[in-house]
């Protein structure tokens, strides 16, 4: 067997037990993705013992910081590696067949439709109370970054990074820094309309509305953890969201705003909201024209989250007038 060969096989074999150690469920991926690895033609695939295996799980669940995360990138890994062993002939040494090649590769799939379902969700589960709407043009006179550091420290779990005038490149230097802030306040960062802009910066996702790509088409591009959140004027529209397979849906306006300029529509009133949640709508956010009067009438209607923008960004102190919002979501 070649050396390369060799390195690589025991790459791959490393690799499958490292993926078999961080993906447990469900019982029927995790034993394929055993059998995978046991069925790999090289010395050292079968069973390690028990407490072997044992002491393995706990030094790996000790040393990752994001299980997931780390089950991507062996994931990727792993099809790097059937990708450069695929290239050589058999004279090599390499005994990997098709048929080994082609059930590996329809694991993997199944193993990171799985890992980046559950990156998602996490995301998801965090999109709850105060969600804040970041634009260069309603500021007050401030820096986005210096608006979105504020409205984190008043506890905000969201931002969104909407801008209608600035150009691709600046904005893609804007996303990037935002994306920056809200990781070392463990908030999420949507990015509204450009999926381009979505990718380039690792945002949290990216939230479109009802003329832009649907759902579908959107996680065409975006990555596969990314969330797609998406605007709704009507129960109809957020009927049709839902079946597009949307992560989070916000109803809006719920009263009347002047920040959505030209796209701004009827508000929509708290009763919107109330029967979109009793369809079963998992996650939903109220967007428009929500202050601090209001904002208790919004969740009491069901709303997960609040979806702000000039309440906070145009306040003396964003920072608390964000936190007087959480209290609310809070003593709900």
């Amino acid at each position: 067997m070649l050396p390369i060969v060799q390195t690589e096989m025991t790459t791959l074999l490393e690799n499958l037990r490292l993926l078999e150690t961080l993906v447990t469920a469900p019982l029927g991926l995790h034993s394929d993705i055993k059998m995978l690895r046991q069925s790999l033609p090289i010395e050292g695939s079968s069973d390690i013992d028990a407490t072997a295996l044992r002491e393995r799980r706990t030094a790996v669940s000790k040393s990752i910081k994001d299980v997931s995360s780390v089950a991507l990138n062996t994931i990727g890994n792993i099809s790097v590696t059937l990708t450069l062993l695929e290239s050589f002939k058999p004279e090599s040494g390499c005994d990997l067949t098709t048929g080994w090649i082609d059930r590996a590769r329809r694991i993997l799939i199944r193993s990171k439709e799985k890992v980046t379902s559950k990156l998602r969700q996490a995301s998801v589960d965090k999109m709850r109370g105060v969600y804040v709407i970041i634009d260069p043009e309603v500021t007050g006179g401030r820096t986005i970054f210096d608006i979105t550091e504020s409205v984190l420290k008043g506890g905000a779990s969201a931002i969104q990074y909407r801008d209608k005038g600035t150009d691709k490149s600046r904005m893609v230097k804007n996303a990037i820094d935002l994306q920056d802030i809200c990781a070392n306040h463990d908030a999420l960062f949507i990015v509204n309309d450009h999926a381009d802009i979505a990718i380039l910066s690792n945002s949290s996702g990216l939230h479109i509305g009802q003329s832009d790509l649907s759902v579908e088409n959107s996680r065409v591009i975006t990555n596969e953890s990314q969330i797609i959140g998406k605007s709704n004027n009507t129960v109809e529209q957020a009927i049709n969201s839902q079946s597009e397979a949307a992560d989070y849906l916000a109803i809006g306006p719920v009263y009347p705003t002047s920040t959505m300029g030209k796209n701004a529509k009827h508000p929509v009133g708290t009763e919107t909201i109330r029967e979109v949640k009793s369809r079963g709508i998992p996650v939903l956010v109220g967007i428009g024209g929500i202050t601090i009067d209001n904002a208790t009438s919004v969740f009491d209607a069901g709303a997960d989250s609040i979806c702000v923008a000039s309440a906070i960004t145009l306040a003396d102190n964003p920072e608390t007038a964000t936190q007087e919002l959480v209290n609310i979501f809070q003593s709900k």
